[in-house]
């Protein structure tokens, strides 16, 4: 049920604020305050935020290209890492769903669906985290067999941080929707900056692999605990049902975004995989270290996707124009990517050694296509897909759906790609950029036709009767 536009809540306007109304008072708390809720203030705490916890991630990442130095060690770390970020993005569809969820529900006033809403996914995905542990059991002994791990127990440890990972996207959506910043970047702050601790302690007690697979675990954990029990409140005492709203129904909407996360983590991630397979582990070695610098590219840009997708989806339930926040958002995130795109091309030789150590110069004997640095490429490379993944949430948050056809279709390209042409490493990279550009620019094309989809968030409304 769409509701009229800016019928509970004042219209804002493409820079977050508000037409009309009163002067903010000259106090600097005020001005801080009003900042903080605008758009570009929004961006710029986000930004911050995320920035910080990637920084954290990769350094974790570094140490243990430190710490895991026994031959192989860390390419397995590495492979099953990014099999990680494959599955645990496309399962942040659930944090996706309940951020569009919460955002338009706050627009409404509608506070008590929003109990109902986290009542239901706690339930299902405690049950579904079950579900996925045993899943890992089962195949622990086949995939570690076919990505030549050295136990299976590998399998299982990562099952279980997909598990805990995938029921943190529970609080996270509550946060997001409510767009509640500085509690959302405290916590992606705490859980990568716990991730450190936890790793850095079990790999120095000798649990090597184990160790540093088990510490995304216990930090996941330990940060779900602590936001849940802040908002106990919405997830303890008795729930009205609302003969208007069926949670269920939200299930459906799970599927587009879930397909449209994965295949873009899916494009991103997928290369590792099969650099280890198709060219075995010392290739991926060097391909690793490389894609440790470049991967960090994509998560520059992150919060301005965290903050555009619950500002359009409030937009478009008040029935307002979005193009002005895409613009914002896209000119954001392209002078991010740019600058440190820029930073490899000019210090390739700073970036291989500050993110992979002595190993480093495995890297810079890699050149591709008319001398370019690896690294410098590599990072071109990520920052197209990190414009693309944006466009994929502005899409999501208007309700489209068509366009997953086309991530599909670019990524069965891109695999196969990569199967033809990866002779050389740059080779792959190269197959990438072919495939990423086209897609980004058939998706500007897209984006800027102004305009919703029918509406999957609609499939869990239903008339009063």
């Amino acid at each position: 049920m769409r509701q009229e536009p800016c019928r509970k809540k004042p219209c804002m306007d493409d820079s977050g604020g508000t037409p009309g109304a009163p002067s903010a008072p000259g106090g600097l708390k005020d001005r801080l305050m009003t900042l903080k809720d605008s758009l570009l203030g929004a961006f710029g705490l986000m930004m911050v935020a995320v920035t910080l916890a990637s920084g954290l991630n990769y350094l974790f990442t570094i140490i243990m290209t430190r710490m895991l130095d026994a031959s192989g060690e860390f390419s397995s770390f590495n492979s099953l890492n990014s099999i990680f970020l494959i599955v645990i993005m496309g399962a942040l569809s659930v944090q996706t769903v309940i951020t569009k969820y919460v955002a338009e529900f706050e627009v409404t006033g509608d506070r008590e669906k929003v109990r109902l809403l986290l009542r239901r996914f706690s339930r299902w995905l405690l049950f579904l985290g079950g579900g996925v542990i045993l899943l890992s059991v089962a195949a622990a002994w086949p995939l570690s067999s076919a990505l030549h791990l050295d136990s299976p127990l590998f399998v299982v440890i990562l099952g279980t941080s997909v598990a805990i990972t995938m029921y943190l996207t529970l609080p996270n959506g509550l946060l997001q929707g409510e767009q509640r910043w500085l509690a959302l970047g405290g916590a992606q702050m705490s859980v990568a900056g716990l991730r450190i601790l936890f790793g850095v302690a079990l790999v120095a007690a000798g649990l090597g692999v184990y160790g540093a697979l088990s510490a995304a675990t216990i930090a996941g954990l330990l940060v779900a605990g602590v936001i849940i029990y802040i908002f106990r409140d919405m997830f303890r005492g008795p729930v009205s049902e609302d003969p208007a709203f069926r949670p269920s129904g939200a299930l459906k909407a799970l599927i587009p975004v879930a397909v449209a996360i994965f295949l873009v983590i899916f494009m991103t991630q997928i290369d590792v995989v099969l650099v280890k397979a198709l060219r075995g582990a010392a290739a991926a070695d060097h391909y690793s270290y490389a894609a440790v610098a470049g991967k960090a590219v994509l998560f520059f840009p992150e919060g301005v996707s965290l903050v555009m997708f619950p500002r359009v989806s409030a937009m478009r339930e008040r029935g307002e124009p979005t193009r002005g926040v895409l613009a914002l958002s896209l000119g954001a995130a392209t002078a991010l990517v740019g600058v440190v795109v820029a930073f490899y091309a000019a210090f390739p030789a700073f970036t291989a050694k500050f993110f992979a150590g002595d190993k480093g110069k495995y890297v810079l004997d890699i050149k591709g296509p008319g001398g370019i640095s690896f690294v410098a490429l590599f990072g071109i490379v990520m920052a197209v897909f990190a414009l693309v993944k944006l466009l994929a949430f502005y899409h999501l948050a208007l309700d489209r759906k068509s366009f997953i056809v086309i991530y599909a279709l670019a990524a069965c390209l891109q695999v196969a790609g990569i199967f033809l042409f990866h002779g050389t490493l740059p080779q792959v990279q190269v197959v990438m950029l072919v495939v990423g550009g086209v897609l980004l620019l058939v998706n500007l094309l897209l984006a800027f036709r102004e305009g919703a989809g029918p509406g999957f968030s609609d499939q869990a409304e239903m008339p009063i009767t």
